[in-house]
């Protein structure tokens, strides 16, 4: 299909298994669609080199194959000419199949959004590694590493192990104390720290043991099975905690751990403009809600101002999101980026005919694991419930869900991982913010913005397809520039223009910003 305003789009209803309409299809595009493929990926792949061969980009419906697809691309020189968007998994594998199209549609054109890139950090990892566990388990681990890493394994129990004959990896006794820092570049003071002597025979013995000992090293294996050495450590880059009972899992996280060492780059997740922050001025303490809403422990206390330290933040856009200023600004996506790319998914979805659009915030690979087995085992998503990917689902705040709203989104509901529980107090406090401006407008008649907190694909899905029907919001999108103030006047003016009640005030909540 040759698209005047997008990469020519390229579809298969995967050996049958998905009841695409083409006449449908086409009429929900506004434009006619040309083939559907069933059989893209083998027996019809001289069409998608025949479409390859063209100057124009390619987006091919379909993601299970992208790695087949790519490695075509790059044969034949044209690596980056191809894109890809999953139909299958988030709409036509369902049981609203047949009532699709409109999503289907709105996927293809959201497809072609293009965010502005967030500015990198170069990190360099010198390859110390320090493996902390007890146990046979954790020195095989660290055998392991020591083939790309220069390895160092402290014992955090007395555990039997059986010694190798040639010692390659260093081996100490000791507990952490504190740890710092972030991937490249971690410090740790170690307590009962002692090295084990080179005569020991049937068991390991250790020289006198010290308290106080300070190390550094690049990454960390954590297979102590205790406390976290960090807050929020699943966006610690470089530090892997991992349950020494799960071996796949110790087998995973050796295997991520053995290719850090090097150069790399790591988005800086946020801007922030310390001229207009509130934190403090004068020696008068003034607004703390991005300090007590990091779950990683990036942001500190730097006087009149606040520090960030963007080696150690993991991304969940918490800040941003509760940030009653606009002083701390996301930039993976920014603002703008993620008010423009619902709207061009709500925009395509209205504009095909379909209605009520459940806005799906999720993150990756969490909420794409459970969409596809809710696809695969049971009735997939509901024909209006439209997934949106974020790095975080953190990221949105009252005024990213007001933009929604007024864009078309009847609801929205944030789909979060349990064990992501602790990062998720902000979101509940912005959600709470705008249930509260919602109700007040008179739109209050269902629940318009929630948080599920579960893993369960079955749960989930019996939650989305028994969501209450709420009145509809009439679309009126609008261009989301400017600070924050200025997207929030702007979506908000949209959401009293349709209010019946059109208040002047409204009570907030006692934590609203």
């Amino acid at each position: 299909m040759a698209r005047s305003d997008g990469p020519n789009c390229m579809i298969c209803n995967c050996e049958k298994t998905m009841p695409l309409d083409a006449a449908k299809l086409s009429k929900a595009l506004g434009e006619d669609i040309g083939q559907v493929h069933s059989h893209l990926c083998r027996s019809q792949l001289s069409a998608y080199e025949a479409a390859l061969a063209g100057d124009e980009p390619l987006l091919v419906a379909c993601t299970q194959e992208a790695p087949l697809f790519q490695e075509i691309a790059e044969e034949a020189g044209k690596p980056n000419q191809v894109g890809f968007v999953n139909i299958r998994e988030n709409a036509a594998w369902s049981k609203d199949a047949g009532k699709a199209h409109a999503k289907i549609a709105a996927l293809l054109q959201s497809a072609n959004y293009e965010a502005k890139p967030a500015r990198l950090k170069s990190i360099t990892s010198d390859g110390m590694c320090l493996v902390y566990g007890a146990g046979q388990q954790a020195l095989e681990a660290a055998k392991l590493l020591s083939r790309n890493l220069s390895v160092t394994l402290l014992l955090s129990a007395d555990e039997e192990i059986v010694l190798p004959n040639i010692a390659d990896v260093p081996i100490y006794r000791g507990t952490i104390g504190t740890a710092s820092g972030s991937f490249g570049a971690f410090q740790l003071t170690i307590d009962n720290y002692a090295p084990s002597m080179p005569s020991s025979r049937d068991g390991l013995a250790f020289l006198l043991a010290r308290d106080g000992a300070q190390t550094e090293c690049s990454v960390i294996l954590d297979l102590s099975g205790s406390a976290p050495l960090f807050p929020g450590h699943q966006h610690r880059d470089g530090y892997r905690r991992v349950d020494p009972g799960d071996p796949a899992a110790v087998l995973h996280a050796v295997m991520d751990l053995s290719e850090m060492v090097g150069e790399f780059e790591k988005p800086i997740y946020v801007n922030y403009n310390a001229a207009t922050c509130a934190h403090a001025r004068s020696k008068i303490s003034g607004c703390n809600k991005c300090l007590d809403a990091c779950p990683a422990g990036a942001i500190s206390d730097a006087g009149e101002t606040i520090a960030i330290d963007s080696g150690i933040c993991g991304g969940c856009g918490a800040c941003h999101a509760v940030c009653p200023t606009g002083s701390i600004s996301y930039q993976y996506p920014q603002r703008s980026d993620i008010a423009g790319r619902a709207q061009m998914l709500l925009g395509a979805y209205g504009s095909a005919g379909g209605n009520h659009a459940v806005l799906l915030i999720h993150n990756e690979p969490f909420g794409s694991d459970r969409i596809a087995a809710m696809a695969r085992y049971g009735r997939g998503l509901p024909a209006h419930v439209l997934p949106f990917a974020m790095h975080a689902p953190t990221t949105f705040g009252h005024v990213e869900m007001a933009a929604a709203l007024a864009s078309g989104a009847q609801q929205i509901v944030f789909l979060c991982d349990p064990k992501s529980r602790d990062e998720l107090r902000g979101l509940e406090t912005e959600t709470a913010l705008m249930e509260a401006i919602l109700s007040a407008l008179g739109f209050g008649d269902a629940a318009r913005c929630s948080i599920v907190v579960e893993a369960d694909p079955d749960q989930i899905e019996d939650h989305l397809w028994s969501l209450p029907s709420a009145d509809t919001l009439e679309a009126d999108s609008f261009t989301p520039v400017g600070s924050m103030r200025d997207v929030a006047r702007m979506a908000f003016g949209k959401l009293h223009a349709q209010s019946a009640e059109k208040p002047q005030i409204i009570n907030l909540p006692e934590k609203a910003p």
